[in-house]
């Protein structure tokens, strides 16, 4: 059984992004909402698929919207550590990790 957690800035990071997709267009920010759920729910019913990338985090793209949900496994823990703009530099999060 999985233990997940989360970074208290992740919380900040998916309000961000509902916000941001509100203001294109009402509603678009619940859709980003429910696709970052259903996210979360594929990395908690297989964390280890997901490879892990240079900055040792693994990447999980969501697959409507271009943002990606980084989270690191250690044992049976996942950390969910940033949700991020697909463009942005992993400069932005690396620093939460741990």
């Amino acid at each position: 059984m999985w233990h997940l957690s989360y970074r208290p800035e992740v919380e900040d990071d998916v309000a961000d992004a509902v916000i941001w997709y509100d203001n294109k267009r009402s509603g678009l920010g619940d859709e980003l909402l429910f696709e970052y759920l259903a996210a979360i729910q594929r990395i908690r019913d297989n964390p280890r698929s997901f490879a892990i990338a240079a900055n040792g985090l693994r990447p999980c793209r969501l697959k409507r919207f271009s943002y990606i949900i980084h989270f690191d496994v250690d044992g049976d823990d996942i950390l969910v550590v940033a949700l991020m703009g697909g463009g942005r530099n992993d400069s932005a999060f690396t620093l939460r990790n741990g």
